[in-house]
């Protein structure tokens, strides 16, 4: 029987963040899965397009399903690539995998990262491991957040940061999802905290990294943490970077029996 992985992010238009995180991961999976064939779609409409326009191909949910099915896949395991299970991945993968349940001998639709309360241990223990801070800093940390459907991953994560006395501040990039800038300056305030590393929660780097954390207009991240007076050194890495993060991925996978 023929056995495939399909791991679907949003997917990124930089080819280095491209090759970087979301390959990397991939490759990571691929792995520790040499059964399974490993392939991947991007669920973002946008990306693709402009992709499309560079001369890359990447499929569609959908089409990578479609072709899985001609090619006489009867097992298949979507690996999502989101850290939270958000509107995002509620529309771009449970509603579009929906039809194709009957189509193949065996379909399972895998976990985003933290789609648990209990799964921002795993995602701590990675954050300790990959970030080690200098002597009196503290770990800023930008997701992405949701303009439609707040998630409580973020807010999750932090309790457990907290409670283990990690020196992380959380917020993500969408302007009306919490936990905002407004909220990570005032904790940051709060502990009077002056020397900052700055890094994307996010699977890979790209514009969302090169503008709104660490850009040069002014209300990026790092010029309004540096605006209200902290010291601010910045990591431009994608978390799919670092094989410590990649393996979150082969652990969710680790809970299905195949």
């Amino acid at each position: 029987m023929k056995k495939a992985i399909l791991f679907a992010s949003f997917g990124v238009i930089n080819e280095q963040a491209r090759k970087k995180c979301i390959d990397a991961a991939a490759q990571q999976i691929e792995a520790a899965y040499p059964e399974f064939t490993l392939r991947q779609a991007y669920t973002s409409v946008f990306i693709r397009k402009k992709l499309a326009e560079q001369g890359v191909h990447v499929d569609s949910l959908t089409e990578a399903l479609d072709r899985l099915l001609a090619d006489g896949f009867a097992e298949v395991v979507i690996q999502p690539g989101y850290l939270t299970a958000g509107e995002e991945y509620e529309k771009k993968v449970l509603q579009v995998v929906e039809p194709y349940q009957q189509k193949f001998d065996r379909l399972v639709i895998s976990r985003p990262l933290m789609e648990r309360p209990a799964d921002g241990a795993d995602m701590l223990a990675v954050l300790q491991e990959i970030f080690p801070l200098e002597a009196g800093e503290d770990l800023v940390l930008v997701g992405h957040g949701s303009p439609h459907q707040h998630n409580p991953a973020y807010e999750n994560l932090q309790a457990d940061a907290d409670k283990a006395g990690f020196p992380v501040h959380i917020g993500v990039i969408e302007p009306t999802d919490t936990p905002d800038f407004a909220a990570v300056l005032a904790r940051l305030q709060d502990k009077g905290a002056k020397e900052l590393l700055l890094a994307p929660l996010l699977l890979s780097g790209g514009a969302h990294v090169n503008e709104d954390i660490a850009g040069e207009e002014e209300d990026s991240w790092l010029n309004r943490l540096q605006a209200a007076g902290f010291s601010v050194r910045v990591s431009l890495k994608g978390l799919g970077e670092y094989p410590a993060f990649q393996k979150l991925y082969v652990k969710r996978l680790q809970e299905w029996d195949f």
